[in-house]
């Protein structure tokens, strides 16, 4: 397999966000929830017909960008929730995520839910 991974750090195309990822526990009998927050330095790009293909037809929208990363990236599951990119102060739930790890890279396709600030 080819490895892309050093197109994702390379200042042509790549690009900064943040991810934040939720995780819960159980702490004294009680759930308790977090967020964790971390940069990435990966490639963002508008979805294309292509990556809008891949996601069932009742999570198509708009406001769709494709996030590529050398990190993994989560969507809601029965063990956690959907990670939220943030980039240039726009927030983005992760509807669909693919692991091409063999490659370089994790992909996810995420959906505008909002603004955010501090950024």
């Amino acid at each position: 397999m080819i490895d892309l991974s050093e197109l994702l750090e390379d200042p042509d195309f790549c690009d900064t966000y943040k991810v934040l990822r939720k995780r819960s526990y159980w702490n004294e009998g009680k759930q308790v929830s977090d967020i964790d927050e971390f940069t990435v330095e990966g490639i963002v790009l508008p979805s294309t017909s292509k990556d809008i293909d891949m996601l069932p037809e009742g999570d198509r929208q708009h406001g769709l960008k494709t996030f590529f990363s050398p990190v993994p990236l989560h969507v809601t599951d029965t063990e956690e929730t959907s990670d939220i990119c943030v980039y240039r102060g726009q927030q983005y739930k992760l509807l669909s995520a693919f692991d091409y790890q063999s490659n370089g890279f994790y992909k996810a396709i995420g959906t505008l839910t909002g603004d955010t600030d501090d950024v």
